[in-house]
C-alpha cells in the first residue's frame, strides 16, 4: 500500500511540473520531497561523501573531454539556458534532483529494496526513471541507464549523497558547459570563433 502511494505521489508531481508553472517547482519538488518521506517512513541515510566527491571529480572531467572534442562543442551549443548559473546553482537542484532523488533513489528504492533486493530495487526504479522522461525528446533510454549508475551509487554508497552530487553536477555542469561553449563561440576546431 505505501508503494502505490509513493507512486501516486510522484505521479501528481509530474503532471503538476508538466502543467503548472515554472516557478512553482522549486517549492514544489522540496515539499513533495518531504511528503514522501513523511508517508513512507524511510529514513534517507545521507552518507557517501567519498563517492560523492568521486562522482563528481569524474563527471567534471568527462565534462572537460567532451568540451575538447568539437562535436561535443556543437552539441552543448545547440541548448540555451536563462539565467544558466542561477538555474545550474539553484533551480536543477531544487526544481529536479531534489524530489527525483529522494523519490527514486531513496523512498521507492528503499521500500523495494527491502522487500525484493537491492537488484530488483535498482531495476525497477531505473526503468521508472527512465519513463519519467518519457515526453522528453527520447531520453527514456538514456536515463533508464542513468537510473543503474545512479541506484549503483546508492547501494555501493549505503546514502543519497552521491546520487544527489552526481545527478546535480551532470546537469548542473551541462548547463554551465552550453552557457560557456555558446558565449566563447564554438566553432568545428572547437576554439572560440574569431569571426
Amino acid at each position: 500500500m505505501t508503494i502505490a502511494v509513493v507512486l501516486l505521489i510522484m505521479a501528481a508531481v509530474r503532471v503538476g511540473n508538466r502543467l503548472g508553472p515554472a516557478r512553482a517547482q522549486p517549492f514544489i519538488g522540496p515539499l513533495a520531497a518531504a511528503l514522501l518521506v513523511t508517508v513512507s517512513g524511510v529514513t534517507l541515510p545521507l552518507q557517501g561523501w567519498g563517492y560523492a566527491l568521486g562522482a563528481a571529480l569524474a563527471m567534471t572531467a568527462g565534462y572537460g573531454i567532451v568540451l575538447l572534442v568539437p562535436a561535443g562543442r556543437r552539441a552543448l551549443a545547440a541548448r540555451s539556458y536563462d539565467h544558466p548559473v542561477r538555474r545550474a546553482l539553484i533551480g536543477v537542484p531544487l526544481s529536479t534532483v531534489v524530489f527525483e532523488e529522494v523519490a527514486f533513489r531513496g523512498v521507492l528504492w528503499g521500500l523495494l529494496a527491502g522487500d525484493l533486493g537491492v537488484g530488483w530495487a535498482t531495476a525497477i526504479t531505473a526503468v521508472l526513471f527512465g519513463l519519467w522522461h518519457l515526453p522528453d525528446r527520447g531520453e527514456v533510454a538514456f536515463t533508464t541507464l542513468a537510473g543503474v549508475l545512479l541506484s549503483f551509487l546508492r547501494a555501493a554508497s549505503g546514502g543519497l549523497i552521491a546520487p544527489f552530487v552526481l545527478h546535480w553536477t551532470a546537469n548542473g555542469l551541462g548547463i554551465l558547459a552550453s552557457a560557456w561553449v555558446r558565449r566563447s563561440g564554438p566553432t568545428d576546431s572547437g576554439g572560440p570563433d574569431k569571426s
